[in-house]
Parts: structure tokens; sequence; C-alpha cells
């Protein structure tokens, strides 16, 4: 599996995919360190509410170009390899990438911290970037399927769009476990004490309640998990064209 991933990872050498692991989590950071004080926060809640899933998306489609514009996957689909481990690889690239643009923005969190007055504890900080990056690695197997099936547009559209509407609508009810896309922002809410938002959460909120954080990360590994084995199973059925 490592040969796998060792060529995933050399396919996209030079690329923009590989500017972007240090784009987005720079870009997130001037978004917020915008608010002045607020640039911790800020920085989070534009991170997992709007700029990471446009990156997963475009990570997505760019992962499906490297194959899709050059040879139409015949690269691949014509070796006597494994396809399974061949998209399981894709995914698992794709996951290591966002982890560390999840782990450069929390450097630049925690390098803002002595500048401001209003600060999120350090373990808070590690835990609310570790916790975004297990709870959205499953969006990487769906938005490489879509990518491969509807291309840029509607990749970013299904994929951002549900965030906006299915995410918000039920982000802040008791309902918010029925939508992938509310998870992130829902755990946040205890772990940093701020609404998805910006607004800091009021002390007794129903929001704090840290229940939802061992639910959020469980329903995220098994939803990561089935969407891993269908895309993969599905992946291995293709055929060069």
């Amino acid at each position: 599996m490592l040969k796998y991933l060792q060529a995933e990872n050399l396919k996209y050498k030079g690329t923009f995919l590989k500017k972007l692991i240090l784009i987005a989590p720079i870009v997130t950071l001037l978004f917020g360190a915008s608010s002045g004080q607020w640039v911790q926060p800020n920085s989070f809640n534009w991170w997992y509410t709007l700029i990471l899933q446009g990156y997963i998306s475009l990570m997505a489609v760019m992962t499906n170009d490297v194959e899709q514009k050059k040879l139409r996957y015949r690269a691949v689909l014509g070796l006597p390899i494994s396809l399974k481990k061949v998209w399981i690889s894709k995914v698992l690239v794709n996951g290591i990438y966002m982890t560390f643009s999840c782990m450069i923005l929390l450097v630049g969190i925690l390098l803002a911290g002595p500048l401001i007055a209003n600060t999120i504890p350090v373990f808070r900080i590690f835990a609310g970037a570790g916790l975004i990056v297990v709870t959205s690695l499953w969006q990487i197997p769906l938005c490489m399927f879509l990518a491969k099936k509807l291309g840029m547009l509607g990749t970013i559209l299904i994929n951002v769009g549900s965030l906006f509407v299915l995410g918000d609508l039920t982000v802040l009810t008791s309902m918010w476990w029925i939508c992938p896309y509310s998870w992130t922002s829902r755990i946040m809410c205890p772990i940093l004490g701020y609404l998805p938002s910006g607004g800091r959460a009021e002390i007794g909120s129903p929001l704090l309640n840290p229940i939802v954080i061992p639910i959020g990360i469980i329903l995220s590994i098994i939803l990561f998990a089935l969407l891993m084995i269908v895309t993969a199973n599905w992946f291995e059925k293709q055929e060069a064209n």
C-alpha cells in the first residue's frame, strides 16, 4: 500500500494541488486576521464553515484531472494493479494533504495568540484542528466520486451548497446528527466556545454540551468507512474508454 501512496503523491509534484496545501490555510488566516482580536475563533470559523469544503472539492477535482485530462484514466485502468488500492491511496493522499493544511492553520492560530486578548486555550486549539480533520474525512471519497461523475462545477455546488443549505438548517437543532454537513460545526461549539456564526456561545447553552463530540466522531468515522468501501468498489469496476 505504501508504494501506491508514494506513486499517487508523485503524480501531484509541481501541480497547483500541492500549492493549495499552503494557500488555503494562509487565506483563512488572512480572513481571520481582518477581525483583529477575534482572529483565532474567526480563523476556525472561516475554515470549517466555508474554505475547507471548497478546498476538499478542489483537491478532488484536481486529483481527477491528473488522470482524466491526459489519458482518461487509461494509464491506471490498463495496468495489472489493484484498482481498489489505487482509489484508496488517492483518498488517503488527499486526507494527508488536508491534515497538513489543518496543521498549518493550527500553527498560525497559535502564533496569533500572544498578539491578542481573546485567546482560545492551546489544548482546545489542538483538539479543534484534530477534530476538524476527523469529521471532514468523509467528504474526500464523496467529492472524488462527484469529481469523476460531475466535474468541478457539480462537485463544488453539491459539497459547498449542501453545507450552506443542509448544514445551516440543522447545526443548531437537536437533529444536527442527521446531517453530516453539520457535524464539524456542531462539535466545534463545545470545543471552542463559539458558534458557527462567530459569536461566543452563552454559558449554560445546550450547544456547549460535550456529548456531541463523541457522537460526531463516531458518525464521521462510520460514514468515511462506508463511503470509502462503496466508492472503492465502484472504481474497481471502471473500464478504460
